[in-house]
């Protein structure tokens, strides 16, 4: 290669290398990890699972209008903005805590921040092209599950990180300071070679 003929590197690696000041780029990518904008998200995701259960329990008035459709759609409506407040309130309210311990063992993809955020997302897409009496119309399910499905893109491209899930049921536990099993062979099979050596 010619010494003219260098890639650029983007910014985010040039401010480190040169000593220059971070852009307003990088500066604005930092603010996504701060306390402020991780409550935000949290507030964002909340508010989501609270107004798609209302408008879940206001959607069920359409067997009425014999909306059938509609209403199996609000029904799953109710049943996931439940699901989403179970997974953003977590350990805040026993009776809760109690339930997102199984959605922590047997939905393990929720506990983490994209497998929310696909899920979110995937459920506003199912909700939202629900429309009343089979049409193209909008009701308060669709608005609501709109909101969701922008908030899951927001989790899932990470674009306000959370910070890591709590340890709970099913977690692994952190090594020790200093443990190391990088080792070939642990110590219960040095053990067992030691008794099996011929003598």
């Amino acid at each position: 290669k010619k010494p003219g003929n260098r890639r650029k590197l983007p910014s985010r690696y040039r401010g480190a290398m040169a000593d220059e000041p971070p852009s307003r780029l990088d500066r604005l990518w930092e603010l996504r990890k701060t306390r402020t904008a991780t409550t935000l998200l949290k507030f964002t995701s909340i508010f989501g699972g609270l107004f798609l259960v209302l408008a879940g329990i206001i959607g069920l008035t359409g067997i009425f209008q014999g909306q059938i459709v509609y209403f199996v759609g609000s029904l799953y409506a109710i049943i996931f903005g439940c699901t989403v407040l179970i997974v953003e309130v977590r350990d805040k309210v026993p009776m809760v805590s109690a339930a997102y311990q199984q959605i922590d063992v047997y939905l393990k993809f929720m506990t983490l921040q994209r497998g929310k955020g696909l899920y979110y997302l995937g459920v506003g897409l199912l909700v939202l092209y629900i429309g009343p009496d089979g049409t193209s119309s909008w009701g308060l399910n669709n608005v609501a599950a709109l909101l969701l499905a922008i908030i899951g893109v927001s989790h899932t491209f990470k674009l306000i990180k959370e910070s890591d899930p709590v340890l709970g049921p099913g977690n692994d536990v952190p090594l020790a300071p200093g443990a190391d099993f990088s080792s070939t062979r642990s110590d219960w099979g040095n053990m067992v070679a030691a008794a099996n050596k011929p003598r």
